[in-house]
């Protein structure tokens, strides 16, 4: 390699460099002049309305056909436009609004709108007002097996709502977001919010939360279960007649069904004292303690013993 190859290639490295350079300035001229089209949305901001009256339902978001720079529609992009109407002297009634492009604040220079859609649009005006209402807590599935709902609370009771009077004359119950039971064994309160979901121009005067109260107990059961007499306190051999006893139990619902499935109750004659011969005797018996024996059939039993 000769001393002048070095510089050549240095040389050309350097007009490569420039010639990019000014590539890159020419594409940024071109995108500084170039001109476009873009269709921006443009909601409706309403301002001014009195006190006493209310927009029934959203307002319309517009769409507006913008012709400008395209750094400058790059820009808006990025921005939030608002088309601004002042509500000072409407009344109650239906409102046409017809779309002026000049209500629309854009950048200076550059920039023009071609079009806007809709070119009009109603609102529905109504007047305010205020109103006491009931809340309903909404419950949804079921709690755990055996158990039943036995109160729901809401805290406060009522809500003080305020919205289109057209609205809220229909209205007398606000329900709250829904409350999940499932699997609930034992009383709780939770915080929740109301569901206004379907009516949102009515909002409450005050806190938008409450407290629902679930209490939940056991379901209580009635069933007959036949069981078998024993003897206890004799060391003579006995006879019974009968010798099973029919009981009428009741108790919790999963208690009963547990004592279906095995013994979990004693019938039995407590023969302590008493020798050979004949004897009449009562059964005693002994349910858990969470049920109670309603009736028992029969109530005496004949007992021989023998020596």
């Amino acid at each position: 390699m000769t001393n002048t190859e070095p510089k050549r290639h240095s040389h050309r490295l350097l007009l490569a460099l420039v010639t990019a350079m000014l590539l890159s300035g020419a594409a940024a001229l071109l995108f500084f002049f170039r001109t476009e089209e873009v269709v921006l949305p443009v909601p409706v901001r309403v301002t001014g309305i009195a006190r006493e009256l209310v927009v029934v339902g959203d307002p319309p978001v517009l769409e507006a056909r913008l012709k400008g720079r395209s750094w400058v529609l790059k820009g808006l992009k990025e921005l939030q436009l608002t088309y601004e109407i002042h509500l000072a002297s409407a009344e109650p009634g239906p409102l046409l609004i017809k779309v002026s492009p000049e209500m629309i604040k854009l950048p200076k220079g550059g920039v023009s709108v071609l079009q806007i859609r809709p070119a009009s649009f109603t609102l529905s005006i109504d007047k305010r007002m205020e109103k006491l209402v009931r809340i309903e807590p909404e419950l949804r599935n079921d709690p755990a097996p055996g158990f039943t709902i036995s109160k729901v609370v809401a805290l406060p009771s009522t809500i003080k709502l305020t919205g289109p009077a057209r609205a809220l004359e229909k209205l007398s119950v606000v329900n709250t977001t829904p409350v999940d039971l499932s699997g609930l064994t034992e009383p709780i309160k939770k915080k929740v919010a109301l569901n206004l979901n379907s009516s949102p121009n009515i909002r409450p005067t005050g806190d938008s939360l409450v407290e629902v109260e679930i209490v939940v107990q056991e379901k209580i059961a009635e069933t007959w279960m036949d069981i078998g007499v024993q003897v206890k306190g004799t060391k003579y051999t006995y006879e019974i007649t009968p010798d099973r006893i029919q009981l009428l139990i009741r108790g919790p619902e999963n208690t009963i069904k547990k004592l279906a499935q095995g013994n979990g109750i004693r019938a039995y004659l407590n023969l302590k004292g008493l020798g050979p011969g004949m004897h009449v005797h009562p059964a005693v018996i002994e349910p858990p303690l969470n049920t109670t024996m309603l009736e028992a059939k029969p109530e005496v039993f004949t007992v021989e013993l023998f020596e």
